[in-house]
């Protein structure tokens, strides 16, 4: 991490559209604690007031980058909040004690890799949200900002098998019956597993489906 750069660009509409502007070449990172107009995955606001918001820039994606991240991140937020159980919710978010704590996304924009990261930290936006506050954290959003960088850089060495295997100790879906949006349809059933491209696998009265991470999201939990 000692030459890893950390820029902080202030209060800007989003840590994404930042780091391409600057320029931020990979290996290093943006952050803010004023992002205004972030987004997330299919098009989902997510503002940063109280929280941190962290854009790491990467030569190139993997399919197992999303898993990887996710899994390495909860990690970490479990090691400075190890009262707490840290899960993963399909396909990008972190979950304490059934409220969301941190999104992710990941973009492949201009030849480069966007790994973004909101992090609720002081405060949490919306009433279905938590921050790391509220379950006892002290530090700093520095500190945060720099976990998150961290942990993104750790998820990129994890092999295919390592990311799966810690993904899956965190998952909180399998074996839970959800209601699922799949481009403009719902569908209900048993989730059964979500295989290493982050397809959730899904048991219907109808059969058992596959749903990509890129066109469906869970509805209920």
């Amino acid at each position: 991490m000692d030459d890893v750069q950390i820029t902080n660009v202030g209060r800007v509409a989003s840590t994404q559209d930042a780091a391409l502007l600057l320029n931020i070449l990979p290996g290093h990172a943006c952050v803010s604690f004023e992002q205004f107009d972030g987004r997330g995955r299919r098009g989902n606001e997510w503002n940063g007031e109280g929280g941190v918001a962290v854009t790491v820039v990467l030569q190139e994606s993997s399919p197992i980058l999303p898993i990887a991240v996710a899994a390495t991140l909860a990690s970490s937020v479990n090691n400075v909040l190890p009262q707490v159980s840290v899960g993963i919710k399909w396909p990008n978010d972190l979950y304490i004690d059934g409220k969301k704590i941190c999104g992710i996304l990941i973009e492949q924009k201009e030849g480069v890799c966007l790994v973004g990261v909101g992090m609720n930290v002081a405060c949490a936006p919306i009433e279905t949200a938590a921050s790391m506050r509220e379950f006892g954290y002290e530090g700093t959003l520095d500190m945060v900002a720099s976990l998150v960088v961290a942990s993104v850089l750790t998820a990129v060495q994890l092999t295919e098998m390592q990311a799966v295997t810690s993904w899956r100790e965190r998952d909180i879906l399998v074996g839970t019956m959800q209601t699922v949006l799949s481009g403009l349809n719902t569908v209900s059933g048993l989730v059964l597993d979500i295989d290493p491209r982050q397809n959730l696998i899904l048991q219907t009265e109808l059969g058992i489906l596959t749903l990509p991470a890129a066109t469906a999201s869970v509805i209920t939990t």
